[in-house]
């Protein structure tokens, strides 16, 4: 089973989650990690977000997932939980939005 396959299975097995945290599988998203600069590889994590239903993307045949590449602190251990992940994804989108500006 491939690692999409894998995301949506755990939003289907946990349909009140809205997002999960998860190391990067082989070289998943290597070209987004080379762009946040030099780290150590044991620091990436993706972050998934399901895609709210009001939200202009929301395909209900497809429950579309967005995954975001994300470097945690050096021994940061960051919870799997959507009080915790769902601030971090609202900061990361408000940065990117300032940086486009919108």
């Amino acid at each position: 089973m491939n690692r999409r396959d894998q995301d949506a299975e755990f939003f289907t097995f946990h349909p009140d989650r809205r997002a999960r945290i998860r190391s990067p599988q082989g070289n998943e998203c290597e070209a987004e990690f080379r762009s946040l600069g030099d780290h150590l590889a044991s620091r990436r994590r993706i972050l998934v977000w399901r895609v709210p239903e009001d939200s202009p993307w929301y395909d209900s045949a497809k429950r579309p997932l967005l995954k975001i590449p994300f470097l945690a602190f050096a021994d940061e251990s960051i919870e799997d939980s959507d009080e915790i992940l769902l601030p971090i994804l609202h900061e990361i989108m408000e940065q990117n939005r300032y940086k486009l500006g919108n």
